[in-house]
């Protein structure tokens, strides 16, 4: 448990600084590019909902990156696009080379073609696949492996006993800690675009069914099959051969929450390292942690929102 380690997303200086003290292992971010007006080449729009997904320009890297080294961090840059045209890839490439040049230590990407892009740069890059890129199986992961990947994200929909299969590869695998749903973690939406108010309605929604006759359903959550914690699970994880786990949330509208989800994470992986027990566990966290009692407990564990147990959800995946 002790070598399992926590990756927080940062915007910010002061998000940077709630990370820390949240108990954050690495950090990772993106910086926007003047080359677009709303898109980026870590596939995320600029902003999300009004708020800033990226740090705005390289000066304010400086002074993350000397956080992160006094306080031991490792810095992760993302570059995940899932595809790059191809007169933009010299720019994909100069974008990357910029983020090196400032000493981040890896690089996130989400495509076998920024796989070739980093490849041919001759660089030791230690390179980290996305979400949007995980593998589902052993030969997947295989792929990535031959192709120079270090760290693999696995898809949400993958169990315990298929990531035990992959513990031979001598590879990381990183799991993705807080919400999401199959291999794109995240993607709660159909389709989403900060130039259009009309966001397309998402797995999340609750929906009313009409019949006929005119006559309706309660709302439900029919295409939610999405699980979003894996507190109860993280012994199993590491036994499996895990090894770090990713929040998601560089767009989040409040850091300070964030920053609580994950300090949640970093205080159950420290009482696994004392030993304690599932139900010991949960008995400090009721005592400790007012978001466990008025919203974790009653969105997650009463709707058994569990990634890596057995449910409703994960008895659906084929």
């Amino acid at each position: 448990m002790e070598n399992l380690k926590i990756v927080a997303p940062v915007r910010s200086k002061f998000m940077m600084e709630e990370m820390i003290e949240a108990g954050a292992n690495e950090i990772y971010f993106g910086v926007s590019t003047p080359l677009f007006q709303q898109l980026s080449f870590d596939n995320k729009f600029q902003t999300v909902a009004d708020y800033p997904a990226h740090f705005s320009d390289w000066e304010e890297i400086d002074d993350i990156i000397a956080l992160a080294k006094a306080n031991n961090l490792r810095v992760i840059f993302m570059a995940n696009t899932p595809y790059i045209p191809t007169g933009f890839e010299k720019d994909y490439q100069k974008h990357v080379n910029r983020a090196l040049e400032k000493g981040v230590d890896a690089i996130t990407i989400s495509s076998i073609q920024s796989c070739h892009l980093l490849n041919s740069l001759e660089k030791n890059i230690q390179i980290i696949s996305g979400s949007q890129l995980a593998p589902v199986n052993k030969y997947g992961a295989e792929l990535l492996k031959e192709s120079g990947v270090k760290r693999i994200s696995l898809s949400q929909s993958m169990t315990l006993e298929e990531i035990h299969e992959l513990r031979d590869l001598e590879m990381e695998l990183m799991i993705t800690g807080n919400f999401g749903t199959g291999s794109m973690a995240g993607n709660c939406r159909l389709w989403e675009s900060p130039n259009n108010l009309e966001i397309g309605e998402g797995i999340r929604t609750l929906y009313r069914v009409l019949s006929p006759l005119n006559t309706h359903s309660n709302q439900q959550h029919f295409l939610d099959s999405a699980t979003d914690c894996s507190l109860c699970n993280l012994e199993d994880l590491v036994s499996a051969g895990v090894t770090a786990i990713k929040f998601l949330g560089r767009e989040a509208p409040n850091p300070v929450t964030l920053a609580m989800v994950v300090n949640m994470f970093n205080e159950w992986r420290e009482m696994g390292i004392s030993g304690l027990t599932i139900d010991q566990k949960m008995k400090i966290t009721e005592q400790e942690q007012l978001m466990w009692v008025m919203k974790w407990v009653p969105r997650f564990c009463e709707k058994c929102r569990c990634t890596y147990k057995p449910t409703a959800i994960t008895k659906t995946y084929i």
